[in-house]
């Protein structure tokens, strides 16, 4: 396989790129990405070369390097368009149960692994998928961005949960065949995870200095791998000592994030400063409940929107379906994407004979969604 071909291999296809990117924006915004990590190195620089003594006619392209992405877990399926914002070629280790429907692999893709749950859930056979340290090497040494989210399920409390051992494994197997991976840590931040038009922001941390193995035991090395990134990524996560730290620094945060003008990601900044504070000064006040000019304007938002009350009916139904707070986003995106599939088409239709309607509609619904963007009032 060419070099070239193996790249593109390894990464997310560009429809799904599309599509994602797309479901984020419309849901939330653009996404900012704050990087408190440095500028990260270019992925294909060429090496450098002697002018004398080479002949790039005869020289095969560099491999670009391998980076492995670890992200806290906060909201669900929804979480892998967050990182993709920050890193739009990443491919993740995804339950099989999330690919096994058509319609789902509209626009989820990844590499399948079988959890313990799935072979009872849907009488699987382990054997006929990869396990998810063999998969995700096997995309590594193609060259391919990896993403994984240590904690396997996502919760929406004050702290993550355990870190499995899975992306230590599987950086240890890398390193010891002599590759040289990159191990990025990564945050994921909302305001209010289950309201449209809410803030989500991507906290990128500084690549992970991976302990040298230095003639221990492999399982020895394997959990200090695996202990330096569950300390890399507590740096840039959500991690308060209890529920009601975590809620005032919450509300906090964004205070500090509508009335801050310019820069990106300050909610993520906000939640991070106050966060690394004394708990006891960051925890100072009780969490501010929404103004009644927030409400006002979010339903005066919500009523311009006229034009795609299905799509917005059909994710408020999918939504209520959810079994948690971390679900409900995902929940409406699927009611919202099936119901612009059938609804779309009747606008593109209706367009031919009402032209005007359609087109003050539209006007209206962009209008709409900008003013429950706005900075001073957005959840």
């Amino acid at each position: 396989m060419s070099s070239k071909a193996e790249q593109t291999a390894a990464s997310l296809g560009w429809g799904h790129r599309f599509i994602n990117a797309a479901m984020r924006t419309v849901y939330f915004g653009r996404v900012p990405v704050l990087d408190v990590g440095g500028k990260p190195a270019a992925r294909n620089e060429s090496a450098d070369r002697d002018d004398s003594s080479s002949d790039s006619t005869t020289r095969s392209p560099p491999r670009p390097r391998p980076r492995l992405i670890i992200s806290s877990h906060r909201n669900g399926a929804i979480d892998g368009h967050q990182v993709l914002a920050a890193f739009p070629r990443v491919q993740f280790l995804i339950s099989i149960q999330l690919i096994r429907s058509w319609f789902l692999r509209l626009f989820i893709a990844g590499i399948p692994v079988v959890r313990p749950k799935d072979v009872e859930r849907y009488n699987l056979d382990p054997a006929s998928v990869a396990s998810p340290v063999e998969a995700g090497t096997a995309h590594l040494r193609r060259g391919g961005d990896l993403g994984i989210f240590p904690e396997a399920s996502s919760e929406w409390g004050h702290r993550p949960q355990h870190y499995k051992s899975g992306a230590a494994r599987i950086a240890c197997t890398l390193i010891e065949e002599g590759i040289d991976l990159e191990v990025i840590p990564v945050g994921l931040f909302y305001s209010t995870p289950d309201r449209f038009r809410s803030r989500a922001e991507v906290v990128r941390g500084k690549s992970i200095t991976i302990p040298h193995r230095n003639g221990q035991d492999r399982s020895v090395w394997e959990a200090e791998v695996a202990s330096a990134m569950g300390s890399a990524l507590d740096e840039v996560s959500v991690n308060c000592p209890d529920e009601e730290t975590f809620e005032r620094i919450q509300a906090k945060a964004l205070d500090v994030a509508r009335h801050t003008s310019g820069g990106a990601a300050t909610f993520a900044r906000a939640f991070l400063d106050l966060q690394r504070e004394s708990t006891t000064a960051a925890a100072d006040g009780a969490p501010a409940a929404a103004s009644p000019a927030v409400t006002v304007l979010r339903w005066v938002g919500l009523a311009l929107m006229w034009l795609f009350a299905p799509v917005l009916g059909a994710a408020a139904i999918a939504g209520s379906r959810a079994d948690g707070r971390n679900t409900v986003t995902f929940f409406r995106l699927l009611g919202s994407f099936a119901a612009v599939m059938v609804w779309v088409p009747v606008l593109i239709v209706a367009a031919f004979f009402w032209p005007l309607v359609i087109g003050i509609g539209i006007v209206s619904a962009v209008c709409g969604w900008l003013l429950l963007g706005l900075r001073r009032f957005r959840l």
